[in-house]
Order: C-alpha cells, then sequence, then structure tokens
C-alpha cells in the first residue's frame, strides 16, 4: 500500500518549484479571495469586477506556464483528472459555433478555460505541505474574516453589504459580502473538511491547527444563520465522509464502525434540528412534502408549487429535446422560457435550474454531462488510491480532506449553482490543486530519475504546447473581457453621465463587435433620447439609430426578452408594424408568465387596430395578474367589437 520509491518531503530527489513560482500562485489565489470580498458590492452585473480579475488571472496563468514550459529546472506534470477537463473545455469550445448564443458560450468557456489552467499551474506549484499548510491558512483566515463580518452585519444591518445596499436581499438570512447566503455557505462548506483534518495533522504547525478548530466553531453557527439548505447537508456530507475517510487510513475496523455511525449521527442531528429548530423545521417542510408526493404519486404528479422541483422537471424535459449536444453554454437563461411549464410564478426570470447536473445537461447534451462527470470521478478515483497508497499521512488527509469537499459539493449542486459562481469555483479548483499537489509531486519525483529521452521530450513538447495554446487563449480574452468591462462601466454612468456612458458603450462595441449587451445599452440610450425629444424630426432620426443598434443586438442574442420588446417597439415608431407585432409577440412567449409583457403587446396591438389580437393579450394578462387597468382595458376593446364598423 506504500510508495517505495518516495522519500520524506525534505529530503525529495525532484527539483523544488522555485520560490518565484510559488509566489506566483500565492498571487493567483488574491484572485478568488478579491472576488468573494467585492462579490455583493457590485450589483447584479458583475464584469465590472469578473473581467479584470480574469485578464489577471489569464495574464498570471500564461506567464506561469511559459515559465513551466522554458524551465529546465522546474518539471512539470499534469493533476489528476485534468486531460479530462481539457477535453471537456474544447468539447464546450466546439459547441460554441453551434450555440443559440455564441457570445455568451464563449464567455463561459473562457471562465471555465481559466479555472481548468489554474487547477493544472497550482497542481505543479503547491507540491510541498510545509508551503501549502501557510496559504491554506491564510485562506481560512480570510474567509473567517468574512464569517466574522457576516455574523455582525447580521444582527446590525442585514440590509447593507460593506459600503452598498444589497441589491436583492434575503430577509432574515446571513450572506457576508454575498448577495446569496447560500453561495456564501458554499465557501464554508468547501473549508470545513480542511479544518478537520488539519487538528490532525502534528506539521501543520500549532498556530495553523488552533485556526482550523476556531474556524470549525466560527462556521457553524455562520453556516446555520444563512438558513442553507444544501449548504447544511453539504456540511454534513462533507465532514462525514472525510472522518470515514480519516479512519480508512488508519483502521479498516473502525472506519466500518464510522460507516455505520456516522450516518446515523446525521440522521440524529437533522432529526433534533427538525423537533427543534423553527428555522430548520420552515426550511425543510416544502422539500419534506414534495418528496413524501413523489413517493407517493411520482414526480410528475406532486401538488407542489416550490420553484426548485417544477423548475427540475422542466429543465429536465428541455434537456431531452436537444440530447446529445444541448443548446450551447450559458444559454439557459434565455432558452429556458420557452420550456417552463409548471412553475407559473408571476415575473420570475429562471437565470439556473438551481441544479449543476440539469444545468450541465442543457447547455453541453448528456454527452458533456458524462464527459464532466468521468474527468471528475477519475480525479476523485485518483486522489482517493493516493490517500491510501501514500506513506505521510498530511499528504494523504489533504487528499481525504478534498475527497470530503467534493463530496458535499456533488450534494449541494442537486439544489444550487454555486460552481457557477466564479470565486467559488476558483477556489474549488484551488483546494483540489492543493490536495493533489503532493501526487504531482511524487510524478516529478519519478520523471527526474527517468532517462528516457524520448519521453521527456514528449513531455517538454507538452508542456509548451499547453503554454503557447493559453498564450492564445490569454490574447484572445483580452479584447472579450476589456468590452465586458467596459460595458459594465458604461452602465453603471448612465445615471450620472450618459454622453460618456454612450462614449464607454462605443468603445465596448468596437473592441468587440459581438457584445451585444453593449449594442442593447446605446439603444436604450436613443430610446431615451427619442423619448423625450419635443422635435418631430429628432425623434425620428433617433428612432433610426436606436432601432439600428438593437437591431445589431437582437442580431447576436435573439433570445432576450426585454431587448425583443425594446427593438420591436423601435420598429413600430419607423411604422414597420408587421415586424414589429412579430417581434412583440417573440418578447411576450420568452416571458410566457410576465403579465407586463403581454399587457404592452396588448398596448401596441390596440393601437394599431388589431382588437382581436389585442384583446386575447389582455386576457392572457389578466389571467396572470388582475389588474385594474387591464380590466378596463379587457371592456373597452370589447365595447369596441360589439360597435358596428361606420
Amino acid at each position: 500500500m506504500t510508495e517505495s520509491t518516495s522519500l520524506p518531503e525534505n529530503k525529495t530527489r525532484f527539483p523544488l518549484p522555485s520560490k518565484g513560482f510559488f509566489i506566483l500562485a500565492v498571487i493567483l489565489i488574491f484572485i478568488p479571495l478579491i472576488g468573494a470580498l467585492f462579490y455583493g458590492v457590485v450589483g447584479e452585473d458583475k464584469y465590472i469586477l469578473l473581467a479584470p480579475l480574469a485578464l489577471t488571472g489569464y495574464g498570471l496563468l500564461t506567464l506561469g506556464l511559459l515559465w513551466l514550459a522554458l524551465s529546465r529546472k522546474t518539471l512539470a506534470t499534469a493533476p489528476p483528472g485534468f486531460f479530462l477537463l481539457l477535453l471537456f473545455v474544447l468539447y464546450g469550445c466546439f459547441l460554441i459555433p453551434r450555440s443559440a448564443i455564441p457570445y455568451e458560450s464563449t464567455i463561459r468557456m473562457l471562465f471555465i478555460g481559466l479555472f481548468v489552467a489554474a487547477y493544472y499551474y497550482w497542481g505543479n506549484a503547491l507540491t510541498l505541505f510545509r508551503r501549502n499548510r501557510w496559504l491554506l491558512g491564510f485562506v481560512l483566515l480570510f474567509v473567517a474574516g468574512l464569517a466574522i463580518y457576516g455574523l455582525i452585519n447580521h444582527f446590525k444591518n442585514p440590509e447593507q453589504v460593506l459600503w452598498a445596499k444589497r441589491y436583492a436581499p434575503y430577509p432574515g438570512r446571513l450572506a457576508s459580502t454575498y448577495i446569496c447566503p447560500n453561495h456564501f455557505a458554499h465557501i464554508m462548506q468547501m473549508l470545513l473538511p480542511f479544518c478537520l483534518v488539519l487538528l490532525f495533522i502534528p506539521r501543520a504547525n500549532i498556530l495553523i491547527r488552533i485556526l482550523a478548530g476556531c474556524c470549525i466553531i466560527l462556521f457553524a453557527p455562520t453556516l446555520y444563520f444563512t438558513e442553507s439548505r444544501a449548504g447544511m447537508l453539504g456540511s454534513l456530507l462533507a465532514l462525514g465522509v472525510t472522518i470515514c475517510l480519516m479512519a480508512l487510513r488508519k483502521n479498516k475496523k473502525v472506519f466500518i464502525l464510522l460507516i455505520i455511525v456516522v450516518p446515523l449521527a446525521g440522521a440524529a442531528v437533522l432529526g433534533l434540528a427538525w423537533k427543534h429548530s423553527e428555522m430548520f423545521h420552515r426550511r425543510m417542510t416544502p422539500v419534506v412534502k414534495f418528496l413524501t408526493e413523489a413517493k407517493e404519486k411520482g414526480f410528475a404528479e406532486t401538488s407542489t408549487k416550490d420553484f426548485r422541483p417544477l423548475t427540475w422537471l422542466d429543465s429536465y424535459d428541455m434537456a431531452k429535446e436537444k440530447p446529445i449536444t444541448g443548446y450551447g453554454p450559458a444559454t439557459y437563461r434565455y432558452l429556458f422560457p420557452k420550456h417552463r411549464n409548471r412553475f407559473k410564478g408571476n415575473k420570475v426570470v429562471t437565470g439556473h435550474p438551481h441544479n449543476e447536473y440539469l444545468e450541465v445537461a442543457v447547455e453541453y447534451g448528456f454527452l458533456g454531462l458524462g464527459l464532466l462527470a468521468l474527468a471528475w470521478l477519475y480525479g476523485l478515483i485518483r486522489l482517493f488510491i493516493f490517500s491510501l497508497r501514500t506513506p505521510h499521512q498530511h499528504h494523504a488527509f489533504m487528499a481525504i480532506a478534498f475527497l470530503g469537499t467534493a463530496a458535499g459539493t456533488m450534494l449541494h449542486s442537486f439544489f444550487d449553482f454555486q460552481m457557477h459562481v466564479f470565486q467559488n469555483a476558483l477556489l474549488f479548483a484551488f483546494l483540489g490543486a492543493i490536495a493533489a499537489g503532493p501526487m504531482v509531486g511524487r510524478k516529478q519525483e519519478k520523471l527526474s530519475i527517468q532517462t528516457n529521452r524520448t519521453g521527456n521530450l514528449f513531455r517538454r513538447i507538452l508542456r509548451i504546447a499547453l503554454a503557447l495554446a493559453l498564450l492564445a487563449t490569454c490574447i484572445y480574452s483580452v479584447p472579450i473581457f476589456s468590452s465586458a468591462f467596459l460595458r459594465s462601466k458604461a452602465q453603471r454612468l448612465l445615471k450620472t453621465d450618459p454622453e460618456q456612458a454612450e462614449k464607454t458603450y462605443l468603445k465596448a462595441t468596437h473592441v468587440d463587435p459581438h457584445n451585444w449587451r453593449a449594442y442593447k445599452g446605446l439603444g436604450e440610450i436613443y430610446l431615451n433620447k427619442r423619448h423625450f425629444s419635443l422635435n418631430p424630426m429628432e425623434k425620428q432620426a433617433f428612432g433610426y439609430v436606436e432601432r439600428n443598434h438593437f437591431q445589431k443586438a437582437y442580431k447576436n442574442n435573439p433570445f432576450d426578452a426585454p431587448l425583443v420588446y425594446d427593438y420591436g417597439m423601435a420598429l413600430l415608431f419607423l411604422e414597420e408594424k408587421e415586424k414589429g407585432l412579430d417581434l412583440l409577440k417573440q418578447a411576450a412567449e420568452l416571458r410566457p408568465y410576465n403579465d407586463e409583457f403581454w399587457w404592452r403587446r396588448g398596448i401596441a396591438q390596440r393601437k394599431a387596430g388589431n382588437y382581436e389580437a389585442a384583446l386575447k393579450s389582455f386576457n392572457h394578462a389578466y389571467k396572470l395578474h388582475h389588474t385594474t387597468v387591464t380590466r378596463a382595458n379587457i371592456q373597452w376593446l370589447k365595447r369596441m367589437m360589439k360597435e358596428p364598423k361606420k
């Protein structure tokens, strides 16, 4: 069960990663931490934060991989599962030209490519536990600070996040510097298994062990106040898996006992929480009701009105319509409304199904889901085997901690989309690399004593190819992320300096002509200019410019309902009635349960003299939301349709 070729960590035969190489890895960890710190204050549009972070990440990783490729002293090898993850990235890139919205798919794949490249670099840089422990301790200290801030803020000023007001408050729930409490809960859930194993690693240093123990004590109430069901259940599973695997490493008899005791203990904790915690009982009641009915009647026949299970059923139906390759990365938000049949919440925009597996199946097809699952499971199996075979307990426990983290995340992913959050996914890659780093180091050790020149040459060529591919990706990403940043900046300038906002939008379109969001912003500027202008000739001129910008935006994304509606209204103003009304119909169909879109369509049809069609639109709007103004329009149309034509 041991590796006879392995030496103690301080007597390795392979060339150690240089301090500069390690420092670059340390700098890289600041990217997800900065993302976590400022995620809640930048508003709903995150690109003003994420675009510069992604560009910085690509720049650092390109520098690091070029260093790896050109250095003869530093060896490099792939961490477990890397090439399968790389294959998934290539598969996602293959889907971009076939995607319903190529622009959104391109950005999504650039983010995923960054996560995979970071996993590779960190895996090669973080091979020494004596360095990793301090870096992991720093991350724990940072997240502990976020937890303390979250606890204080939760009781003193929960509507505030740092210096800004929360744009989407979750009443009564702790979210720290995040907006969604579930995503902050996932950060703590990922770190809890590492806190646990550090307590049992003497080489971790007494200060880090004390910090780990304090984090366990701190994260428990913080998780509770987030009221995140997935976060709490995921944490229980993560810690349970970690405890069982630590026992397997030490004593098989204890392991057999624990695989019985740990689930029973977890069930007891949940039972006590259900009985004595009002919060837990309130949050879990819809889940218990749904599962009870599903067991009796089947999933499709439940009477639940809960968003998640109804959305899962519709998402599964959507995935079955394009089962092989899906609709394209990052297209779910825009394409799902046409497939939404069960959940009928008025004006609810379903950006994610709150189930990572279904979202991957919809966007990448079941082929993509299978490929990602293969990469994930292969990497975890390799780590599991390593945790049993390595003679170094501290290396084994780091691998076990990540296996616990992965198990908790897999459960959490059934109920949320936390791995679509930039800093959460990047931090997950970091923790995976810390676990796999010693395993990579052992492979580097074996390579250093090999005399196979052909094999060494092949590996060197492969490293150079990876570095050049990342360099090309980095160069390709510069205009895309720069344009996204400029567009986000322009949106913030609208209220204070509309003229400068227009110039910034134009810069964004020049940098990346496919940025439909920038064209949409320009169209909205000229829509306002047309609306407030009192000069008929000027209104007409503004209308043509508005139409042209919306047309370019629509060409790159014909599935954004507000954009489609505004484009249609611009055409109606310019007397292009037939096409304009068709676009209003498309916009309403993209928001089947939003009465406002149907009401606006009815108004446009009424003004165009299409009374019968307008009546249908108003009737649909009234079914969704009973309003006085909608009822008045219905009554007026009925009177007009009864009167004989003159």
